[in-house]
């Protein structure tokens, strides 16, 4: 990882007056799937970024966002040219993009783009987050954003269900491009307060995204972001990019100032900027919220409006359901997987988690890279990403608690398939740390820790699984501070798979 060991020990920990170690930024994955936790300013917060993921960031933009998205060197070009002379964005997104460019070159990795003969800068990354927005600037560019389909269900849809009760539940399709490059970085970010008078905020996306494409917020609030249709050119200038506008809303404590943070703090912080494009943003809370889940249909030419369940054809009852056509605002257009869904609801509109589930995956399509389902009032995500060769919605979700997010740090690698539990206690550590291994299926097993560069430091050699845990202590006195890791290395007793866990060590003195 090039200079990034040392990089991690300075910007990873700021001492209070006890010398206790506050993390601020972690990487870990979750059944598989990589998490980014960032807990500092938005500056810190973007260098960091940088720091752990920089790689990944150039190589996604130099090999995906380039040439897939604005066709090359040429096209990109010219949409350096209209962000400079089109788009606005607030000071903050300037500072984690400015910090996210920092933490890149501070690790090492070179910022130079060979297809553009030029080095990346901020403005760069805010291009691409800017995705959505560049679609109605070019015919070239008008299907780059992202597809999608959305389901809220709640009230007398859900009344019935023992579990939900009459509580919301939403699903989403985030349908886009299953390239292999894309599919390999999805990334989920925890974002910590960064500023004064905002709240704690998870992202679902992709490597290098700051934007709320998919998000959720402590407050109960989820929001998704889908293109709409009746695509025209842009009129006047100040554009704001749509996933910064709905990652405003979502982030503030009450961006609309009414005393409370509801749906309505998404859709009026979209609606307060001069948009590029054509979007359908579905955003849902809890069920006691007046609306409970509204969709946002706005267009740069036509002008907005807010669809909710009492706009709904005969049949939906409470189920909010949205694609990438609009409804209200412009007469509604074919759209197959609303259809699907439409037949869904007409043999039955009432709903269960499952069942909210299997409606969306009735829409399911081969460009599926993210199912995601949320469920405010009981704080469970259940979400699954695609795998080459198989979209999202075809996978088994994962279920983790919104809060589990908002706890990370210090962490370990999370894998519900795992034979064992492992624990190392403290972490961080200063003298020493005990390690802890509990196997349920297997008879051998051998461990050691290596530094973030690969070197080995401790060999625990080969161990033979005799009583129902195994106990270890990494002595660490003379080990610098830093980040480690405890591989442990195992056969599945049933099947013989080769398997391994990691664990991630902090050292702190």
């Amino acid at each position: 990882m090039k200079k990034l060991s040392l990089l991690l020990v300075m910007g990873l920990f700021a001492f209070n007056a006890f010398s206790n170690p506050i993390i601020v930024a972690d990487t870990t994955r979750i059944d598989g799937k990589l998490v980014l936790w960032l807990r500092a300013n938005h500056y810190e917060n973007g260098f960091n970024y940088g720091c752990f993921l920089g790689d990944r960031i150039m190589n996604l933009f130099e090999n995906y966002m380039i040439i897939n998205t604005f066709g090359g060197a040429s096209g990109y070009s010219q949409a350096r040219q209209i962000f400079d002379e089109k788009f606005i964005v607030d000071d903050k997104y300037i500072e984690i993009a400015q910090g996210m460019i920092a933490g890149i070159e501070a690790a090492g990795i070179s910022l130079y783009s060979p297809t553009l003969n030029d080095d990346l800068t901020y403005k760069d990354v805010l291009i691409a987050n800017s995705i959505p927005d560049f679609t109605a600037f070019s015919k070239a560019w008008n299907n780059k954003g992202p597809g999608c389909s959305d389901m809220a269900s709640f009230g007398e849809a859900t009344l019935n269900d023992p579990e939900l009760g009459g509580k919301t539940v939403i699903c989403r399709n985030l349908d886009w491009d299953n390239r292999p490059i894309l599919i390999e970085n999805a990334l989920i970010i925890v974002w910590a307060p960064g500023g004064p008078d905002e709240q704690r905020w998870v992202s679902f996306g992709f490597v290098g995204m700051i934007g709320a494409l998919s998000g959720f917020n402590e407050s109960g609030i989820a929001t998704f972001q889908n293109m709409g249709n009746h695509y025209t050119s842009p009129f006047g200038d100040q554009f704001y990019p749509v996933n910064l506008a709905q990652r405003n809303g979502l982030e503030m404590e009450d961006y609309n100032g009414d005393g409370i943070c509801t749906p309505r703090d998404i859709t009026d912080a979209v609606r307060d900027h001069n948009v590029a494009s054509t979007y359908i943003i579905n955003t849902a809370g809890p069920s006691y919220f007046d609306p409970p889940a509204e969709i946002l249909e706005i267009h740069n030419s036509y002008g907005d409006t807010i669809r909710t369940a009492a706009q709904n054809p005969n049949g939906f009852g409470d189920n909010l359901v949205s694609t990438n056509h609009f409804r209200l605002l412009k007469p509604p257009a074919f759209c197959y997987r609303y259809n699907r869904i439409s037949d869904s609801l007409d043999a039955s509109n009432q709903m269960s988690k499952s069942r909210n589930w299997n409606v969306l995956k009735t829409a399911g399509v081969s460009t599926n890279l993210q199912t995601i389902q949320y469920l405010p009032q009981s704080d469970k995500i259940r979400f699954s990403f695609a795998e080459i060769g198989t979209p999202a919605y075809m996978i088994e979700p994962s279920e983790e608690y919104l809060g589990t997010f908002f706890s990370l740090v210090g962490i370990n690698e999370q894998n519900k398939a795992d034979h064992l539990q492992v624990s190392v206690y403290p972490n961080p550590c200063s003298n020493q740390t005990s390690i802890s291994i509990h196997p349920t299926n297997t008879t051998h097993l051998s461990c050691a820790i290596r530094d973030i560069t690969g070197k080995l430091l401790q060999d625990f050699g080969k161990l033979s699984v005799t009583e129902k845990s195994i106990d270890l202590m990494w002595v660490t006195g003379q080990i610098p501070n830093g980040i480690y890791f405890l591989h442990v290395d195992y056969s599945d007793a049933i099947t013989g798979n080769k398997k391994q866990t990691t664990r991630k060590i902090v050292v702190s003195k």
